[in-house]
């Protein structure tokens, strides 16, 4: 019994050290280490001869098994340069006003005049750069504001829908009746055009009236299509609106009317879709619009159209520009400026609010050989709310929507 038990225990003991062992070998001897070579030796695989290849390629033993890969240097992006003038690409803009602004317009002396949402006031940019008031009188939370051609009258809305036309130059105030809605004045600035939009449908009117209020006279009736009635005035003072309310003909086709101040019978025109937003140009011979439609997956697009006497709806042109004809300008009877999105989406021409914080890129468009343009990219990403041309050619102004600040670029010579 006693050597049996010696022989278990010797085993044990043999055990325990094989296992110590194995355990060591595993997890404390330590690992093979290879030794760089020395400078200027050859690599070698086997002592010597021909490198085993891959696939015919020749297999490469580092020199360095220890050396780290190293990280190339971060590529800086390069921004676009800023042209100081509209050349094409992005042009450098200059700020006039840094306080959010309502109704500029640019008068008939060339003179940008603007409320000042902060201060309450209004003021013109003078041609040599500076800002004077117009009237000392502070006019507070105004809403809307319209002025006419000479600068010299504006129609003031109010949040309540108080509305009035304040004289500049005789410093009085005309209160005008409150469900007048939307206004133009005439080309000579002594008239005004509204809609005189009631609770009762059947008293809904297009109303020519002077600026004061007084002398109004309904020239058209409304009903429920005031959406579809666009003020107009034209420059010979023939036509005073649009009305496109004309038999549909399919496919977004619309017969578009033209109103006259006395009942006349004008020819009216077909138009390839809805959402008609009209404007003259200076001569009165020709007419910018845009409308929405299938033809352009319902995205806004630009035509020019003849729109005098027997002439009108001759000579229809699409301009290859999607975007709004209040997003543009005329400068003379044949160039025009244009504030198109830089993208717009399938279907925008119905929802025109999805385009209210896309930039937009400015073209000039000779209406002449029909050449369209890209002079411009606003430097600081810009929505452009409203285009106007300086009467010298020098600049291109512009109001931002929402913020209604005013900027203006430079044309190029």
């Amino acid at each position: 019994m006693n050597l049996k038990r010696v022989a278990i225990i010797a085993l044990f003991i043999l055990a325990v050290v094989l296992g110590g062992l194995v355990l060591y070998r595993i997890f404390f001897r330590p690992l093979l280490t290879i030794q760089p070579p020395a400078p200027g030796a050859e690599n070698t695989v086997n002592g010597g001869g021909l490198q085993p290849s891959v696939n015919g390629r020749p297999v490469t033993v580092p020199t360095n098994v220890n050396a780290r890969p190293t990280t190339p240097p971060p590529v800086t992006p390069t921004r676009p340069a800023v042209s100081p003038t509209a050349q094409g690409g992005v042009t450098a803009v200059t700020q006039l006003e840094t306080a959010p602004t309502v109704g500029a317009t640019l008068a008939a002396d060339g003179t940008l005049r603007f409320y000042n949402k902060d201060d309450g006031k209004f003021y013109r940019l003078n041609a040599d750069g500076t800002m004077s008031t117009i009237s000392n009188k502070t006019f507070f939370n105004v809403s809307a504001a319209t002025f006419n051609p000479q600068g010299s009258g504006v129609i003031l809305e109010y949040p309540d829908r108080t509305k009035f036309f304040y004289d500049f130059n005789a410093n009085r105030q005309y209160t005008i009746p409150q469900h007048w809605e939307q206004f133009q004045f005439s080309p000579g600035g002594d008239k005004i055009e509204t809609k005189s939009m009631t609770l009762d449908a059947e008293n809904r009117y297009l109303v020519i009236s002077n600026p004061d209020g007084s002398g109004a006279k309904a020239i058209q009736e409304l009903g429920n299509n005031a959406d579809k009635v666009a003020l107009a005035w034209s420059p010979n003072n023939q036509i005073v609106a649009t009305a496109a309310t004309g038999t549909n003909q399919g496919l977004g086709r619309t017969e578009v009317y033209f109103v006259g101040q006395n009942n006349e019978n004008f020819k009216s025109m077909m138009v390839e879709g809805i959402d008609f937003r009209p404007q003259w140009s200076p001569t009165g011979n020709n007419m910018l619009y845009s409308v929405t439609g299938p033809l352009t997956d319902w995205r806004p697009t630009l035509w020019v159209v003849d729109a005098s006497g027997q002439n009108v709806g001759s000579g229809r042109r699409m301009l290859n520009l999607n975007t709004w004809a209040d997003k543009c300008s005329f400068a003379g009877g044949t160039t025009l400026y244009c504030a198109v999105p830089q993208t717009l989406e399938r279907g925008a021409g119905l929802q025109p609010d999805v385009a209210d914080t896309t930039p937009d890129d400015i073209y000039r468009v000779d209406l002449t050989t029909g050449t369209q343009t890209k002079i411009a990219t606003p430097e600081g990403d810009h929505t452009v709310d409203k285009l106007m041309p300086s009467s010298d050619g020098q600049y291109l102004f512009f109001t931002d929507r929402g913020s209604g600040l005013i900027n203006k670029i430079k044309l190029a010579p």
